[in-house]
């Protein structure tokens, strides 16, 4: 009698333990694997396995299968629920992995008040290297760099423009397999906050840039390869002002 009345308990412990198993197994295998393929800038990707999609499988097998063994259900049936929660689980999850939108730089609306030389701002520059390079003893800046930032900047014909900007809008781009489009968010409206940028030599003259009023411009960053960085716009820690390119336009409407 005994041997008989242990038969349903060990089978339904069977049905039981599938769950937490197949569940947990799956949130953990597409939370470590999906971020890897899908996401591989993403430095800490395969956590969200680790530390939530597989502890929150297990946890949701748990329930779900003492729910599946408590009810009226066939084998068949059980092994059918478990398979579809599994297969959410998974899309889900994957669907979790996929990299957010990237932030593509920002539409400016505003108008230059004034320009000067990068050559005005050599020696402030020099010095401000200096405090951070003290800052950072372990670093190792490159041999006679004072002199060839300062005669750098002495020498470039690019321009420092203050401008007074109106307003920004962010652009960004998703990231999804199924959808790459730009989007921008709402303009934010900055009523006359004074920015500085750099212009590149030879694009426009300061009086072209005061004459221009207000306009649309879309600045840029760099990567600098050496330190302290060899590129005149990085050294001044300013971005380089350009058109808005043509894949944005639309968003640079009103």
């Amino acid at each position: 009698m005994s041997a008989v009345t242990s038969r349903p308990a060990e089978s339904r412990w069977r049905a039981f333990r599938r769950w937490p198993l197949a569940v947990g197994a799956t949130g953990f295998l597409c939370g470590y694997l999906g971020p890897i393929a899908l996401a591989p800038d993403a430095n800490q990707g395969p956590l969200l396995g680790l530390l939530i999609t597989g502890p929150g499988g297990t946890l949701l097998g748990v329930g779900l299968g003492a729910v599946a063994v408590l009810l009226p259900l066939s084998e068949r049936q059980r092994r059918g629920a478990l398979l579809v929660t599994c297969t959410a689980v998974a899309l889900v999850t994957l669907y979790w992995s996929t990299p957010d939108p990237a932030y593509r730089g920002e539409i400016v609306d505003g108008a230059v008040s004034g320009c000067q030389a990068p050559a005005v701002l050599a020696d402030a520059t020099v010095r401000d290297w200096q405090d951070r390079i003290a800052k950072t003893p372990w670093g190792h800046p490159r041999p006679n760099w004072k002199a060839e930032v300062s005669q750098k900047l002495r020498d470039d014909r690019g321009l420092v423009v203050d401008m007074q900007v109106a307003r920004v809008r962010s652009v960004y781009q998703n990231r999804k397999p199924w959808n790459a489009d730009f989007f921008a968010k709402s303009w934010d409206e900055k009523s006359g906050e004074m920015r500085q940028y750099y212009a590149q030599d030879g694009i426009r003259s300061c009086s072209d840039f005061l004459r221009t009023g207000p306009a649309l411009y879309f600045p840029s960053g760099g990567t600098a390869n050496s330190w302290p960085p060899a590129e005149v716009p990085i050294l001044l820690g300013l971005q380089t002002l350009q058109p808005v390119p043509p894949e944005y336009e639309r968003f640079a409407s009103p």
